[in-house]
């Protein structure tokens, strides 16, 4: 696995056609355990976003151009097909939505622990492992030791540490530093909670109102760009969370708050929104063509 593609915002602060583009292929595609889709399909789900079509189909062009999406011709349409490492990729975002929406298990004070000594020639190695690392909600301690609360992510590691011929310099740990406040001090030194809870702040700000649908419901298309910008929304925000047990956490985690907003707005929305993407989905070719899309 290699580095992300890098995902920015436009100078309004709106999502770019490339960041939207990955959360389409991330949750209509690879969630549903697909790896292919049709061109048009893209091109018009992002344009239910707000995403003019040159925008739409240049997003597409860089991605494809940079390794991460195949086309394939079909007739007059074309099929994009994902490469393994965005398949890869677009999996462990969905595993991690997964493991933030989840239900707080109780913690028994058990830290996951990563010495990690990467050689210096191994420049992109690194930045791959440590953008990972920090994904998958692990805290870095300094020289090269990491930890986690959350074991979710301990086996995608594993594979991208062995995947990039790392694993002879990664020995991994479980440790207990002592519980009450020793815990907490450990907490606080690999990560800084003061720079995430505006994010569960603005995400609450944006979404608050979403939860009840306006008279009469929204219809599939209104479902379908909701879901869409709420997981986008999401996924930015959990990138920089480590999720860490309860115990952990300041009084009045807004964390708290927002992965219950996210979660029911999630689930108000979700079957109006499937509904919609199949329809652009179809086989523009017509009845009878076959679906290769979903080979």
């Amino acid at each position: 696995m290699t580095t992300a593609p890098r995902t920015r915002r436009r100078s309004d602060g709106s999502p770019s056609a490339r960041t939207l583009l990955l959360t389409v292929l991330g949750e209509y595609v690879g969630f549903a355990g697909r790896d292919r889709v049709w061109s048009a399909a893209v091109v018009d789900a992002l344009k239910a976003c707000g995403v003019e079509e040159t925008a739409a189909r240049r997003a597409i062009t860089r991605l494809t151009h940079e390794g991460w999406l195949e086309t394939v011709p079909a007739g007059r349409f074309t099929v994009l097909v994902m490469r393994p490492r965005l398949v890869r990729l677009l999996h462990s975002w969905t595993a991690r939505l997964r493991r933030a929406m989840e239900e707080e298990l109780p913690w028994e004070g058990t830290w996951q622990q990563l010495l990690l000594r990467i050689p210096a020639a191994a420049r992109a190695e690194r930045t791959a492992v440590e953008e990972q690392l920090a994904f998958q909600g692990f805290g870095a301690l300094g020289q090269g030791v990491w930890i986690a609360a959350d074991p979710g992510g301990v086996g995608a590691l594993r594979e991208l540490v062995a995947e990039l011929g790392l694993a002879g310099h990664a020995t991994w740990l479980t440790c207990r530093a002592g519980g009450g406040g020793a815990d907490a001090a450990l907490a606080a030194q690999a990560w800084d909670l003061s720079a995430v809870a505006p994010l569960h702040v603005d995400f609450l700000a944006r979404f608050g109102g979403a939860v009840v649908p306006p008279a009469g419901g929204w219809s599939d298309e209104e479902a379908f760009v909701l879901r869409t910008r709420l997981v986008h929304a999401w996924r930015l925000t959990f990138e920089r969370d480590p999720r860490l047990p309860g115990v952990l956490l300041p009084e009045g985690w807004p964390g708290r708050e927002a992965t219950a907003l996210f979660v029911r707005t999630w689930r108000s929305c979700h079957e109006a929104a499937d509904r919609w993407w199949e329809r652009l989905d179809r086989d523009p070719r017509g009845a009878g063509a076959g679906l290769a899309a979903r080979a």
